[in-house]
């Protein structure tokens, strides 16, 4: 049998967006296991120097491997408006968007906070990739979207009434608008990921945005010119520890798989399908952090 061009061409877009979801659900599961750990150490450790410690870590682990495999070349000749594009990616995403979230931990949770961030996320950037870049929007991407929203009002107006386990020092709608800001905040930096990793390979993609958002956070926070900043030895090993773990699944695993979701489904079809991590993050919290769920 001879197959023309086309069947080929089909056959293999279809494999490349089946590679795409499953990469965008791997992702999804290393967001929620990143999550539930940042809530485990957050009673311990400030919001600034957990993202720090994550960031850190995570730009370290990829410097490393793109200079290992060969990328490096690439990687210090990367195109200026690549380049524009992800550092406004990793300063707003990454450095602004995760520690507004990680702060909203200690007002809501982990199971609340991350269905509402996460919920609202996937929402916003679909409408923008599909009014500023044109991305197709389906009739299932349009299901998808509504049964987003039917989630997103039970966690945030019924979930604010029922809450059965609230965290020491809650404030309910406090957390709420973080975990909202921290949904914006995302939305803007996947979208300049999208137009900046377009043509740049997903190492040194991760490789960029995430140490410019590394520098980008530690200089904010040392220009506060608070004493207690990032004082680690104060911490515990094992908190740190875990942060670090958290940093390297965030930033080091999620964030390559998150840049190759994007580059192969698109923007908007690819946080739809991260929208499951609320899924996954569910039953690490009721085991793991003994979280009380409500209906």
């Amino acid at each position: 049998m001879i197959l023309c061009p086309r069947v080929l061409d089909d056959g293999l877009k279809a494999k490349d967006k089946m590679v795409g979801i499953v990469i965008a659900l791997c992702t999804a599961l290393g967001w929620a296991v990143n999550s539930v750990i940042v809530k485990y150490i957050s009673g311990k450790m400030d919001s600034f120097s957990i993202n720090i410690l994550q960031l850190w870590s995570g730009s370290i682990i990829l410097i490393v491997i793109v200079f290992l495999s060969g990328r490096g070349n690439d990687y210090i000749h990367t195109p200026l408006q690549s380049l524009i594009f992800l550092a406004i990616a990793g300063i707003l995403g990454m450095a602004g968007g995760n520690t507004v979230y990680v702060k909203s931990l200690s007002f809501i949770d982990v199971s609340r906070a991350f269905a509402i961030s996460m919920c609202s996320f996937p929402m916003l950037t679909t409408i923008v990739a599909v009014l500023l870049l044109a991305e197709p929007f389906t009739g299932v991407n349009l299901v998808g979207a509504i049964l987003v929203v039917v989630g997103l009002y039970l966690m945030v107006v019924l979930g604010r009434r029922r809450t059965a386990s609230p965290v020491v020092g809650s404030n309910s709608r406090k957390g709420v608008a973080l975990a909202l800001l921290a949904a914006v905040l995302w939305t803007i930096g996947t979208i300049a990921l999208r137009l900046g990793a377009t043509k740049v390979d997903v190492f040194i993609t991760a490789a960029i945005r995430v140490p410019i958002a590394a520098v980008a956070l530690t200089g904010l926070r040392f220009s506060q010119k608070r004493k207690e900043a990032l004082q680690f030895e104060k911490y515990g090993f094992r908190n740190v520890g875990l942060g670090m773990a958290a940093g390297v699944l965030q930033y080091g695993v999620a964030a390559i798989g998150y840049v190759a979701a994007i580059q192969m489904l698109g923007a908007g079809r690819a946080v739809l399908i991260t929208a499951v991590a609320p899924i996954f993050v569910l039953p690490f919290s009721i085991f793991l952090l003994k979280e009380k769920p409500t209906i």
